[in-house]
């Protein structure tokens, strides 16, 4: 959902980018870059948006001359406040780049689009705290530059202006025109341009393919002699990203050849001296005779060579004065032989090096601030005889070394499975794609004598201490005074030799405050698991899946868990691990007790939840419970069959187990 789709007065998303005085104009270059790594809880994280953005910013900066501002992690308001700042320092000969990195959403009800800021909520049924695309217009509308871009990458971003969709045409505009000629038409009309990931139904990757094209141009330099790259060179150049494709297009108060150019900063140097082929520093009729003489043709003296030295000479140290690579390729075309043919060959190559050399060093550098094997197994595809070979195999062949386990807890490898039921009741619907990550998760649930370590340390109160009574259960439900975790199913205190059997009579509040607890303590942050993890868990992880935790015969349930009836030889609880565990090697997943899980509870799935480590809704009235427990028959154990209850909710079923991250 990332919003790759306005190239508008920003170029990167996290800076403001202007150039100093070109040569060829008065005016400026400005370039503000909007990042957004950060978001409310349910957002997928977005940590590539800060190093596209300031890769952008420093090829502008360095190579382009933009001054260039960075705003990362802002917020709806700071996003309009930057604009509407920057649109105060801006003249009529400016150009403005605003270039927005996050995520985004398209309502095809109303056909708006929306840029999602830090402090936008996953779910906003109003869009509230989402910025639309409607609300931005006006801002770019008020700002004095004559040509702005817009580049929004993120999901759906193309719904911002006037789609154009198509082939952009070749990458030759404007070859027949010098620097100075592309500079003043690019000014002779208002340009409203912008450019974005992809159209309003296309989701883009966490890592931008369209920022890397960008970047990729804005490298290799304008495709035509006069060295300035146009929008229409940008926007041929993202044409190639497939998957989605991005699209561009105009906005309000674009005027018809209106245009976007990047001019590097010695792009427009001063031309070498028009020939002087007769020596008489007089332009005459014979300066424009053909470079070779032989005989007469159009009134050029007949064998009469020109001064070929004088000319060699003068465009060497003009190519020497510029030293790039375009000004000594422009050299040995036009003297293949020439006095400086080595010299030039050898200036090209070194340049030709070092621009190889800071390729592979932005590769490298990007490689190990991801730091991961998939990270620089890239860079050695990319750099197979890279200066970094070696200390890249190190790391992708560098033996994995895992922590302990903390007690009693498993390493559950993350991966992806199928998350809810296509027939099971309504709130577990629909069947949709999650990837989880890894963590540890408790083998067994949390017993009677853990939970009086943690009140015996703290004195804390549980809800039911509080409100003074608990439900219970003997031949039917009631609530009973004075029971709390110290109590059994039905009510009874318990005798020392239960204290194996999980805790019960206490909330989800209790649950949290045993988990923080016991992170201060130990020093490793320990939580309820999300809804997610817990059914990939109980389900027995990406491999085959099964019905209930460890089976997927309801003839063999009671093997594995406690639940209504006596065919797994419990009434009520049993002592944690007393039935085979599934085959993450956890115990009492269904049955046994019901568990809290993090989540806030919604009633069915959203197809717009993240697949990636989804953390359920926002916000709600209640929170997830899972597993059924003793008291329920197998349909209600099975690992994607969904409960809920309040914060302080607690009875005679409901208990917990721990979660932990890698550290």
């Amino acid at each position: 959902m990332r919003i790759k789709n306005i190239l508008l007065l920003l170029l990167a998303l996290s800076g403001l980018c202007a150039t100093a005085q070109s040569p060829a104009r008065s005016g400026k270059d400005y370039a503000v870059f909007f990042y957004t790594t950060q978001f409310q809880p349910g957002w997928q994280a977005l940590p590539d948006t800060k190093t596209e953005a300031e890769l952008l910013k420093k090829e502008l900066e360095n190579t382009y001359g933009f001054l260039c501002e960075g705003v990362a992690n802002p917020t709806k308001q700071q996003i309009l406040d930057k604009i509407g700042t920057l649109n105060q320092r801006i003249g009529p000969n400016d150009q403005a780049l605003f270039f927005f990195s996050s995520h985004g959403h398209y309502d095809k009800a109303s056909r708006l689009g929306y840029l999602i800021a830090a402090d936008g909520q996953y779910r906003d049924e109003y869009f509230s705290t989402w910025l639309d695309y409607n609300s931005l217009r006006p801002y770019f509308a008020r700002c004095k530059a004559k040509n702005i871009l817009v580049a929004l990458d993120a999901c759906h971003s193309g719904s911002f202006g006037n789609i154009e969709k198509g082939d952009p045409g070749g990458p030759d505009y404007h070859k027949d025109q010098d620097c100075q000629a592309q500079i003043d038409q690019a000014f002779q009309y208002q340009g409203r341009l912008y450019v974005c990931s992809g159209n309003e139904d296309d989701r883009s990757p966490g890592e931008s393919r369209f920022a890397a094209k960008f970047l990729e141009l804005l490298r290799k330099g304008a495709p035509n002699p006069g060295g300035v790259i146009h929008f229409d060179d940008l926007h041929y150049a993202l044409g190639k990203v497939q998957n989605p494709q991005p699209v561009h297009g105009n906005f309000t108060g674009h005027a018809p050849g209106g245009d976007f150019v990047f001019v590097k900063k010695n792009a427009c140097a001063t031309a070498p001296p028009p020939p002087d082929r007769d020596g008489d520093k007089v332009p005459d009729a014979t300066d424009q005779c053909p470079d070779t003489w032989g005989s007469q043709v159009n009134g050029c003296p007949p064998n009469t060579p020109p001064d070929d030295s004088a000319r060699d000479l003068a465009a060497w140290k003009t190519a020497k004065q510029q030293h790039s690579e375009t000004a000594y390729r422009e050299y040995l075309r036009q003297f293949p032989q020439g006095e400086f043919k080595e010299l030039a060959n050898t200036a090209l190559r070194k340049l030709e090096a070092e621009a190889a050399a800071r390729r592979e060093a932005t590769a490298w550098e990007i490689a190990t601030e991801k730091d991961s094997p998939e990270a620089y197994q890239k860079y050695l595809s990319d750099y197979p005889k890279g200066l970094h070979r070696s200390e890249a195999e190190a790391k992708i062949n560098a033996p994995v070394v895992e922590a302990a386990a903390p007690n009693n807890m498993k390493l559950i490898r993350g991966g992806t499975f199928q998350m809810g039921s296509s027939d099971g009741e309504s709130n577990e619907k629909p069947l949709h794609s999650v990837t989880v990550g890894d963590f540890y998760l408790g083998i067994y649930e949390v017993t009677v004598a853990e939970f009086k370590a943690f009140i015996d340390a703290t004195g804390y109160r549980t809800d039911a201490d509080k409100e003074g009574k608990s439900s219970v259960y003997t031949d039917t439900w009631k609530e009973q005074s004075g029971v709390n975790w110290k109590y059994d199913t039905r009510g009874n205190l318990r005798p020392s030799s239960d204290y194996k059997h999980p805790v019960v009579h206490v909330s989800w509040n209790d649950a949290v405050e045993y988990c923080q607890w016991l992170s201060k303590k130990t020093g490793r942050r320990y939580r309820l698991p999300t809804e997610a993890e817990w059914e990939y868990a109980a389900g027995g992880g990406a491999g085959t899946r099964t019905k209930w935790a460890g089976t997927s015969d309801e003839n063999k349930l009671g093997q594995y868990a406690n639940i209504d009836g006596n065919q797994d030889g419990y009434a009520l609880t049993a002592p944690v691990g007393s039935l085979l565990a599934n085959p993450l090697g956890l115990h009492d997943m269904v049955g046994n007790v019901s568990e809290w899980c993090a989540d806030w509870y919604s009633a069915h799935y959203y197809n717009s939840s993240p697949a990636e480590n989804p953390t359920g809704a926002s916000s709600g009235s209640f929170r997830v419970l899972r597993g059924g427990s003793w008291f329920s028959h197998p349909w209600h154990c099975r690992a994607s069959d969904r409960s809920y209850g309040g914060s302080v909710h607690q009875n005679f079923d409901v208990g917990f187990r721990l979660c932990s991250s890698p550290k």
